[in-house]
């Protein structure tokens, strides 16, 4: 791949796939990228109006909110206003849907099916209002198959500086629908203190990269990098939360970031 040259400063482009490099490669580039990532994301705090949980799904056959969400979130929410902060909306993000649609739907939350076809099945949003509760916070569960076979990494993009450094990249999943070829994207980061705009470059970049694959359409979520991605060409698909995070400007204003879900058509 053709270098990019930033700031005056020249990194070497190198794209990996299943047809090019054994998985446990394309494994080591994406946990190399999320440890970047990881590292960015430090910049980045939570609303404090909004609650954020985990719930454990590690394994779903013995996971107590997998079989009964209804009775977890009900905890939740007591526990919130006992300590003086009323839950008056929940929302779970999940790629679980087919076993808690049916629960979630029964018991008044509305659905937003979210597809991406290289991303993990049964992806879907459940909303419920709880207007008693009165002005309160946000009760904002995720659980999501996070070993899923489906979004191992089939593809990598690495960008090292002229040590061999990594300094970004890109990582995700593939996957063929109805005779189209879609793609997942995982992950996408630079390290901090790189020139101003090595991130755009690198976006471009890699949309070339899918585009040599034959890629037709790419989908992501985030939390923290909508304006990103849409300034790059990425419609917003689902706003499912706003303002969940926030980073501080250099002018030290408070950047809000909503949870957003996007795609692009290649």
């Amino acid at each position: 791949m053709q270098p990019l040259t930033s700031g005056g400063i020249s990194y070497a482009l190198a794209g990996a796939t299943r047809d090019t490099a054994p998985q446990q490669v394309l494994d080591d580039h994406a946990r190399a990228l999320f440890g970047l990532f990881l590292e960015r994301e430090r910049d980045f705090g939570f609303n404090p109006d909004v609650v954020t949980e985990y719930p454990d799904v590690a394994d779903p056959e013995s996971s107590a909110f997998l079989a009964d969400p209804l009775t977890v979130i009900a905890r939740h929410r007591a526990a919130l206003a006992q300590s003086g902060a009323p839950v008056s909306r929940v929302m779970v993000l999940t790629t679980y849907a087919d076993r808690l649609g049916p629960v979630l739907t029964a018991a008044g939350y509305r659905m937003q099916s979210i597809d991406m076809p290289a991303g993990p099945d049964h992806t879907a949003a459940f909303i419920h209002d709880f207007p008693e509760a009165g002005p309160g916070r946000t009760l904002y569960l995720e659980a999501v198959n996070e070993a899923d076979e489906k979004i191992r990494p089939g593809f990598a993009l690495t960008m090292r500086d002229a040590s061999g450094r990594l300094c970004g990249g890109a990582s995700g999943s593939l996957h063929a629908r109805d005779g189209r070829l879609y793609a997942y994207l995982a992950t996408m980061t630079i390290m901090a203190g790189l020139p101003p705009g090595t991130g755009t470059k690198l976006a471009g970049a890699m949309l070339d990269f899918l585009r040599g694959l034959g890629v037709s359409t790419v989908h992501l979520g985030t939390q923290t990098a909508g304006p990103f991605y849409e300034q790059v060409g990425f419609r917003v698909t689902h706003r499912l939360i706003p303002e969940l995070r926030s980073r501080r400007g250099k002018d030290g204003r408070i950047i809000p970031h909503d949870l957003v879900m996007l795609e692009m058509d290649l």
